[in-house]
Parts: C-alpha cells; structure tokens; sequence
C-alpha cells in the first residue's frame, strides 16, 4: 500500500471541516478532505437544520393560510389543503443537492485540494487509512466527524419503528399522531412542524422547563404558545417504557407521580446529540475525548500536536455557523496568520420555533452568576408597528447589561422574524457596545430592529 502525503488531512466534509479545506487549499496548502456521507455540507445540510426548516416552511405556509380572512382575503373557516408529502421531500433534496453540489463545484476549482467520500481511520499521529484501501501521511490535521443523536436508556427504544432526530427527518408520511421526547431546540421545532402539517403532538420533556439555559422569561412565553397551538406538553416527564400498542406505540410514563399513557403511530427521541468519535481511531493517537467530546486548547489543538478538532466533535454549543467559525479560526491559525478564536459568550443562535426565538451572549443567569451587577431592559412586541403591521405581535425583546458599565452582554428575543435581527445583536455583543451606542443608532421604520433603540433609551439604570 503506497502512502500519499498531504500538508492538511481533513476529517469531516460539514461545517467544521470543509470551510477549513477550502481555506488552506486557496492558500496553497495541499490538502485532503474525507467526508463519508453522501456530499459535502454534513448534518446541518442533510438531517438537520436544513431540510428542517425546509418542512418548517411548508408548515408555516400552510398555518398562514388559516389567518388570510383577517387580512381581507376570503372568507372564515378556511378549508387548509392537504400536504403532499412527497413533493415536500423533493423539494427538499433539490435544494440539499444543490447546495451540496456548489460547495463541491467551489472545492473543485482548487488545484490542491482532493476531495474522497469514503472513511478515513486514523492508525497514529501523522497517518491514516481511507477505506482501508488508501495510506496517507500529513502534517497537520482536522478531525471534524460531528455528532449523532443521543439515544436514550428507555425499555422498548430499540424497538423498529421508534426513530432519531435524523431518521424522523427521513420520514416518508405525515402520521396522524406521534410522541416527540426531548423538548430542546430539535423537539421544540419539529413539535411546531407537525403540529402545523396535521400531526396530533405529544411533547415529553424530563426536565421542569423546555429549553434548557435558554432564557427561562422567553421559554415560559414559548412553552405557552405551544400549549395554545394544541400540542401536548409535559414537563417533569419520566418515560417508563416505550411498547407496541395498536396504533403502532404506547409510550409510558409518569409526571409528579401520575402515571400515563400515550397510543400513538411514530415515537421519536429527540434529546439532543453526541460527539461522534465512532471508528475515528484516536487510540493510535494521544487525543484524548470523554462524553462530552474531544478535549482541545484554547486554538482548538488536542493533546497531540497538529491535530485540531472543529464543530460538534468539541462538544457545546452544536451549531453549524459555530463549527464554521472554529474552522476558519484553525485554518488562519495553521496559516500563522493572527486570529482571534471563537468564544462561547459571542455566540448566536436562533429557535426556529414559532414564534422564532434569537439568542446571542449571556442570559440574564448566566450574567448574575459572572459575576455581573445585571440589568434588563425590555421591548413588548405587542406595541411594536411593524410586528402589529403582520399580525405577529407576541414577542418580548430582553436585552442584558451590566449596570455600572453599560455593556450590553446577551440579547434574546422572541417574535416571529427574530432570525433577522440576530445579526445586530451579535455584532453589539461582540463589539461590547453600551445600551447609548445602540440607543444613538437610527433605525428604520416600521421594523422590528426598532426595538433595540427603544428597550436601549428606555433601560433602567
């Protein structure tokens, strides 16, 4: 077996590995990239946050239908149509693979860059085996393999049928009733989705609260909505048992000592994913990972020299665009240009619930326990023109300071189209401005970024 040798082997072709690839390979490098599934753009592309809010939209066109009398158009009830699901998923793959294919397009213009869909193994610190076919030596490399969906200790989880995160992405009907457990970012959203498309929801959650750290006034407001949407939510909820009943499943279990039963068609655990080091041969290596993912420096190097580690694989937060900017961060790093890596408390992210619910920096908790000397200015959307102009008036903008200096440390926000403004607030967080640089800043009316210049003007000090 010949050993071909690479400045950069890239483990991993989604968020955390092919911006890295692309980036070194423009600058010359000589550079592998091995992605094992299907195309370039990993689980954000393919089973997770995009063919979500593809369905996601499909759903929410279809819920608007029902308010067009209050806009003048038609008459009340509105008969909905029915979904046809399967050009939903076509849809869906047509805009999967050209995403996926674009980014191969872009990579393929790159002399230096060679592209492999297979499985690479690593078998010690500068070597690996593709397809335990093809040896290749390297310098430097980055693992980037992802995560997978956690599957829960439940009696009766293993049973056919009972699906994952990805594989209730891959669904092939809309069911008539299912049980979603797990009341995080994934469950929440698909909770909504199927709800809107027709599905009757039950939503378990084992912890007080959905969401987890997110910030509990907004979340409180969201668990509501879903409450009033029709879904059934129990918090508290203990899963006994998963079994086979006649609709397809029964689903046990207990809330404050309560036993109760669920007879639904599909049962999915959505609680959330693991850092997937799966096969990845760090054995060989001195990288060392526990539960929680791969253990890296502050430059995202592990314990073996010249070996870094990008996106899910590194544990919380699990988000696509927070991969993308740790592999730009290594990439510019290994180049020796200067970089600043990415910190926690700068991060954004949106809920594509609905309403959708934005978040950047610290919560209000989070602050108190920092130490900080906190304080909340807040914006009800329900005085809001433009929020009024669209008819999506419930929402609360909840900005968080620090009272002696001013700076503003976390911005969350609940309103439909909060996705939108996660850009100003990212960059108000990141840049450290006071609640006055954003209070001076002129913003356009009506929309809802006016929000961040009234709550700013009007914060108490």
């Amino acid at each position: 077996m010949t050993t071909d040798h690479f400045d950069v082997l890239v483990i991993g072709g989604g968020p955390g590995g092919t911006p890295a690839a692309l980036a070194l390979g423009q600058a010359g490098k000589r550079v592998l990239l091995v992605e094992a599934g299907r195309g370039l753009g990993g689980t954000c592309l393919f089973e997770g946050c995009i063919p979500s809010k593809i369905y996601r939209e499909t759903a929410f066109r279809r819920h608007e239908m029902a308010r067009a009398p209050g806009f003048g158009l038609g008459q009340s009830p509105v008969v909905l149509p029915t979904v046809d699901w399967a050009a939903v998923q076509k849809r869906r793959d047509h805009v999967l693979a050209g995403r996926s294919q674009g980014a191969l397009a872009k990579a393929g213009k790159i002399p230096t860059l060679e592209i492999i869909f297979g499985r690479a193994r690593l078998d010690g610190p500068r070597s690996a085996v593709i397809d335990g076919t093809r040896k290749v030596s390297f310098e430097q490399a980055i693992l980037s393999t992802g995560s997978v969906p956690n599957r829960l200790p439940i009696p009766g989880a293993e049973l056919p049928g009972v699906l994952d995160s990805e594989q209730l992405i891959e669904i092939k009907s809309i069911p008539r009733s299912m049980v979603l457990i797990g009341a995080g970012p994934i469950g929440v959203e698909m909770a909504q989705i199927f709800t809107m498309l027709g599905s009757q929801v039950t939503l378990l959650e084992v912890a007080p609260h959905i969401l987890g750290p997110v910030d509990q006034v907004l979340a409180t407001r969201l668990q509501a909505r879903l409450v009033a949407d029709g879904i059934t939510l129990h918090t508290g909820a203990s899963v006994a048992e998963i079994a086979t009943g006649p609709e397809g499943f029964e689903v046990r279990f207990s809330v404050a000592g309560v036993e109760q039963t669920a007879a639904v068609e599909v049962v999915a655990m959505v609680a959330g994913r693991h850092p997937n080091v799966t096969d990845l041969g760090l054995e060989t290596t001195a990288v060392q990972h526990d539960r929680h993912g791969v253990k890296v420096d502050a430059t995202l190097q592990t314990n073996e020299p010249g070996i870094f580690a990008t996106g899910d694989l590194v544990g919380a937060p699990m988000f696509a665009h927070w991969a993308t900017a740790q592999a730009l961060a290594v990439a510019r790093h290994m180049m020796g240009a200067p970089v600043e890596f990415p910190r926690p408390e700068h991060n954004s992210a949106v809920i594509f619930s609905a309403p959708e619910l934005g978040m950047v920096g610290m919560t209000e908790a989070e602050a108190q326990a920092a130490g900080h000397d906190v304080g909340v200015a807040e914006y009800d959307y329900m005085i809001d023109a433009r929020a009024q102009i669209s008819a999506d008036a419930e929402g609360l903008l909840r900005i968080v300071y620090d009272r002696a200096t001013r700076r503003i440390l976390g911005v969350h926000v609940l309103v439909e189209g909060a996705a939108d403004l996660m850009g100003e607030a990212a960059l108000a967080v990141r840049l450290g401005l006071t609640l006055e640089q954003m209070a001076s800043s002129i913003h356009p009316h009506p929309t809802l970024t006016e929000a961040f210049g009234v709550a700013a003007m009007t914060a108490p000090r």
